[in-house]
């Protein structure tokens, strides 16, 4: 019996850890940003994602940015 309830308790930790692990790298690249004119655009675009971002999609005063590479 003592080794059955020590399986469980490894297989549920195994289990936890590899969770937290899928769901910490799931994380979106794209985001929207609210910019009035490029220069906005650029701030808030350089602060998520660095020099390497691209521009996905305009509409009235959001932009929709795709980082390219992950911010070290």
């Amino acid at each position: 019996m003592k080794f059955i309830v020590k399986n469980f308790w490894i297989v549920l930790s195994l289990l936890v850890l590899w969770m937290m692990g899928a769901c910490a790298t799931t994380k979106t690249a794209s985001f929207y940003v609210k910019a009035r004119n490029p220069e906005e655009l650029k701030v808030h675009a350089f602060e998520r994602c660095g020099r390497n971002y691209k521009v996905l999609a305009y509409e009235d005063d959001t932009v929709l940015v795709e980082c390219l590479e992950k911010k070290d």
